[in-house]
C-alpha cells in the first residue's frame, strides 16, 4: 500500500511540474506579441500565419505553376483561381487542372473561343462557352462540388460516371494520372 501511495504522489508531482512549466511557457508569448506568431503547417500545405488569414507561402501555387508550365498549359496563369476555387468549394486542388488535363491536353485542345479546357457542357454539337479562363474555373468548380459531390460522388471513378458515362475507367484512370503526377510535384517542390 505504500508503494501505491509513493507512486501515486509521485505522478501528480510530475503532472504538476508539467502543467506548470506549460503555463508558463504559454503565459511568455502571451506577454510577448512578437513570439505569438506561429507558423503552423496546414494539410493542404499551407504556411500560414493566425494573426493573418493569407498563407505566407502556399506550396500548392508553386506546384500547379511548374507543372502546367512544364505541360505548356495556358492554364500556368490562372493558377490562383484554381487555387482559390479549391479553396472555396473545399475540392481537392490538383482535380480541375487534371481534369483539364485529360480533357484537353491543359487547355491546348479546345473549342475556339470556349475557353471551356473540361469538356464542360460539350457533346455533339453542343458547346459550353466561358469568357475566360477563370470564369470557366469557378463554374467548374461550382459543378463539381455542388452537382457531383454533393450527390454522394466524392472520387474521381464516381465523378466519371456522371462526367463521361461511356469512358469505363478510362477518363478516371487518366484523371488520376494526373493528379499522381500533381503529387510528384509537390514531393519534389521544396517548401521553403
Amino acid at each position: 500500500m505504500r508503494w501505491v501511495t509513493i507512486t501515486a504522489l509521485w505522478y501528480s508531482f510530475c503532472l504538476f511540474i508539467i502543467l506548470s512549466a506549460s503555463l508558463v511557457i504559454m503565459n511568455k508569448h502571451i506577454d510577448d506579441p512578437s513570439k505569438n506568431r506561429l507558423v503552423v503547417m496546414a494539410k493542404d500545405q499551407a504556411v500560414y500565419d493566425p494573426t493573418n488569414s493569407t498563407p505566407l507561402h502556399d506550396i500548392r501555387h508553386l506546384v500547379l505553376k511548374k507543372f502546367l508550365t512544364d505541360y505548356r498549359s495556358p492554364l500556368k496563369e490562372n493558377v490562383d483561381e484554381l487555387v482559390k476555387q479549391a479553396d472555396l468549394y473545399a475540392i481537392d486542388y490538383a482535380l480541375i487542372p487534371a481534369i483539364a488535363m485529360q480533357e484537353s491536353g491543359g487547355c491546348k485542345n479546345i473549342p475556339m473561343d470556349s475557353y471551356n479546357c473540361w469538356g464542360f457542357g460539350i457533346y455533339g454539337s453542343k458547346i459550353t462557352k466561358f469568357q475566360s479562363y477563370n470564369e470557366a474555373i469557378s463554374q467548374v468548380a461550382k459543378t463539381i462540388k455542388e452537382t457531383y459531390i454533393k450527390s454522394g460522388l466524392t472520387n474521381v471513378t464516381l465523378l466519371e460516371d456522371k462526367w463521361v458515362p461511356p469512358s469505363r475507367g478510362q477518363w478516371s484512370s487518366s484523371v488520376n494520372f494526373f493528379i499522381g503526377k500533381i503529387r510528384e510535384y509537390e514531393k519534389n517542390t521544396p517548401a521553403s
